[in-house]
């Protein structure tokens, strides 16, 4: 943990959102980057969601032991190490695409190797948010509105960029750009590791506990049971049923992109949104936008609608997306004692990816037996399903409003 004066109490802050930004930034531009470049140099969507599940599954097992690791040996240090490791892995795929051997099995298992990283780093700054949001006299509710809007920037400028890079410099100085942005976010970590103080040392938690609380708070379980549906569509969407879309239908790597940062565009918007007026949202009727949204972006992609309608759909769908995201990390940090944070986020973190890879190599082997078009319709009914259960939900007290009733 890191120890702040007053006369410096915005620093960390500022460069642990600085580094989120551009975490997220590195993570967009791969969003299009990896299915991109297995489509174009294999032709097969099992080999991108064999793929896209290496670059998921880790993270099921390193969300849990990277907690342990956090409360072990801090977060600064882990959350730098994470870092220093993904820089290495991901220049090693640029080297072997230079070189001639990047084979699809060897890229597969580099990034599962990156992924390993992936959670506990992120983990790590996700843990720190709420002791730089209070030495900054920040609101908790408007750094994770801060980083949810920052993520939706990245959400644009990512794909925007890595789309011109892959069709203007080709694939391989696409992975360098990505190497580069690693290399700023072990620099923005190694600043805030450098001006570390000794850590206070808590109370050594397990997940034992953790899962207790959890189960104990009724807000805080039924509100990750409710989260959890929405990652159906998560990791799925970007990197299987988007490229599959685009592949299928003959377009380019820029259009690729513009679809990736409209949806950012709109995840932008809503997150600032959140930012500045938190309270005025509510939990399920921002769940029940968020599924609608969902379910829009399937049905533009179903019925093969004009270029300019998908692009604004996809902003519009965006948009409950950010809020929701915002509103959610809100949630579990303000519900959750300081020394079980770390715990509680591995045990989420892991439940998302479970949810998320399994939907990742499901996906992509329906889109190989049976089709693009009536997987779709599969995942259409599946979110109108949901849709009626989270209006059903609106009879129970607010979650969102109970957390910042209390935490006024």
């Amino acid at each position: 943990m890191l120890l702040l004066t007053k006369s410096a109490n915005k620093t960390p802050w500022k460069l642990i959102i600085t580094t989120e930004a551009f975490s997220s930034l590195a993570n967009q531009f791969m969003q299009i980057l990896l299915p991109w470049y297995i489509l174009s140099t294999t032709g097969s969507v099992l080999w991108t969601g064999f793929v896209g599940f290496c670059s998921l599954l880790p993270n099921v097992f390193s969300s849990l032991f990277g907690a342990q690791v956090i409360d072990r040996f801090g977060r600064s240090k882990v959350m730098f190490g994470c870092e220093v490791c993904q820089l290495i892995l991901i220049g090693a795929i640029a080297a072997l695409i230079s070189a001639g051997r990047a084979e699809p099995w060897l890229v597969g298992g580099l990034i599962f190797a990156s992924s390993v990283f992936d959670a506990p780093g992120q983990l790590a700054r996700t843990a720190l948010s709420p002791t730089f949001s209070r030495y900054a006299d920040v609101p908790l509710s408007k750094t994770s509105g801060m980083i949810e809007a920052l993520d939706g920037v990245m959400s644009v400028v990512g794909p925007l960029l890595c789309g011109a890079v892959i069709a203007y410099m080709g694939l391989f100085s696409a992975w360098v750009v990505c190497t580069a942005f690693c290399m700023v976010i072990v620099t923005l970590c190694l600043l805030m590791y450098s001006h570390r103080k000794p850590r206070v040392l808590r109370p050594a938690v397990s997940f034992k506990e953790a899962l207790f609380n959890i189960r104990a708070d009724e807000v805080l379980k039924e509100t990750i049971l409710f989260t959890l549906p929405t990652f159906l569509l998560g990791q799925s969407w970007e990197l299987v049923i988007l490229p599959s879309y685009i592949y299928e239908r003959g377009f380019d790597s820029v259009f690729f992109g513009l679809l990736g940062g409209a949806f950012g565009l709109g995840a932008f918007a809503g997150a600032l949104f959140f930012a500045s007026a938190a309270k005025r949202f509510t939990f399920f009727t921002l769940l029940s936008v968020n599924y609608v949204g969902y379910l829009l972006s399937v049905l533009v992609l179903l019925f093969k609608l004009p270029k300019e309608v998908v692009l604004g759909a996809t902003v519009v769908c965006g948009i409950p997306f950010g809020a929701f995201g915002a509103m959610i990390i809100s949630i579990i940090l303000l519900r959750t004692p300081a020394a079980l944070r770390s715990k509680t986020l591995g045990l989420f973190t892991t439940a998302t990816y479970v949810v998320e890879s399994l939907c990742v190599l499901g996906m992509s082997a329906s889109i190989h037996w049976v089709g693009l078009g009536n997987t779709l319709c599969t995942v259409a009914v599946i979110f109108a399903i949901l849709i009626v259960v989270s209006l059903l939900g609106r009879k129970r007290n607010d979650f969102w409003t109970v957390v910042t009733a209390k935490n006024k």
